[in-house]
């Protein structure tokens, strides 16, 4: 089965639309071998700092919590405590979705750095510490006398999950503490969509994508969650009419531009990445265990699931937007960047936590020695090992 009749007949199964023919725009279908930027791109990332916890645990500790498993609930300091001492901790990792951006794009050899705000606890250095073992700058503002905001990820045992918040410094943030002459350094601004949920994150991101478009630089933007564009819809979408790339879920695209036919969305960012001037640079699209699409240049490119067996999704979306710009930014041809977001999610969903795996440097490596022959060959064994 040839690329083109793969995401013809996956992206038909994930949308429940399988067509007799392909709408006329999967006509437009992109090699791979497109370059679109040569790069080195430098990418300043914003966003909220939380530090992750994975953890097993009895259904009686939810139970206690007094919330509903499979959403997202704040706790105090104290429940924080109690909570500890009846966890069976599986992965614990700096995290927040703009750092897990940052991490995967410098991860791959991009050049980026990170804003948040941390607190002066011992979580807060650690955050630090292990964001500069990926490569990435630090922009950070550690704040007196707070701690480091940590998100608990609570899992049952009929792996069914709960989140619980406990805000800390990543709630304080505010634009005082940037000043615009920050975007000097950087070629990029990118932001996630849980950076626009407040009053004063919103005027922080204001200013920040104020201060990169006076000085001619662009905008990223990831909607990150069905959560953040069903409250945060309009100014989101307002931020992506301005991205040169946009990252985000089909669900979340389908929402936030209120097109419910599949194939109506892809004409709708076919038309939007066409032409001398397009819009938007690329569109990136994923499809959970489908894989995912990239649309640039009025084309489509379908990117093949990883195929690994999965164990926890947690930041998936995250490190492939991360790992895939770095690629799209930094002069790889667009199989190349999807070859690098395969490889770093492969390793991340593969077991508990967001670390990469330090192996995957060769993989890497590897994949930025390959010729568009090479990867064809590969990508043509793939899908006979399928098939």
């Amino acid at each position: 089965m040839n690329a083109f009749f793969l995401f013809t007949a996956v992206f038909g199964v994930v949308t429940g639309c399988v067509r007799a023919s392909a709408p006329a725009v999967f006509s437009v279908y992109a090699t791979g071998e497109e370059v679109l930027e040569t790069g080195p791109s430098r990418v300043l990332f914003a966003g909220n700092s939380l530090y992750d916890i994975v953890a097993r645990v009895d259904q009686s500790v939810v139970d206690s919590l007094k919330v509903d498993e499979g959403v997202s609930n704040g706790i105090t300091p104290e429940a924080s405590k109690k909570l500890e001492e009846q966890l069976e901790v599986l992965a614990k990792n700096p995290g927040g979705s703009a750092a897990n951006i940052a991490r995967a794009y410098c991860f791959c050899g991009g050049k980026g750095a990170y804003f948040g705000v941390h607190g002066t606890d011992n979580l807060g250095y650690e955050f630090d510490e292990f964001l500069s073992s990926y490569g990435v700058d630090l922009e950070v503002v550690h704040r007196p006398d707070t701690f480091t905001s940590q998100l608990y990820n609570l899992i049952t045992p009929d792996a069914d999950r709960s989140q619980h918040f406990l805000m800390g410094a990543s709630e304080t943030i505010s634009e005082s503490d940037i000043d615009q002459s920050i975007m000097d350094k950087y070629d990029y601004v990118a932001i996630t969509g849980f950076m626009v949920g407040t009053p004063h994150r919103v005027a922080f991101v204001d200013k920040l994508v104020a201060a990169a478009f006076t000085r001619q630089k662009k905008l990223i933007i990831f909607l990150s969650d069905m959560m953040c564009v069903r409250k945060w819809g309009d100014k989101l979408k307002v931020l992506a009419d301005q991205a040169t790339y946009i990252s985000g879920t089909l669900e979340e695209y389908s929402l936030l531009y209120n097109l419910e036919k599949p194939d109506e969305l892809l004409d709708f960012f076919v038309e939007k990445t066409k032409g001398e001037y397009p819009e938007h640079k690329a569109v990136i699209m994923t499809m959970g265990h489908a894989g995912a699409i990239v649309i640039f240049q009025g084309k489509i490119f379908f990117v093949p699931p990883t195929g690994v067996d999965v164990v926890d999704t947690t930041g998936a979306g995250d490190f492939f937007a991360g790992s895939m710009l770095c690629g799209l930014l930094n002069g790889y041809s667009v199989a190349q960047a999807s070859e690098f977001a395969r490889a770093v999610v492969g390793d991340v969903i593969s077991k508990y936590g967001t670390s990469v795996s330090s192996s995957v440097h060769d993989k890497i490596e590897q994949i930025k020695q390959s010729s568009y022959g090479d990867l064809k060959r590969a990508a043509a064994e793939e899908e006979n090992n399928v098939a």
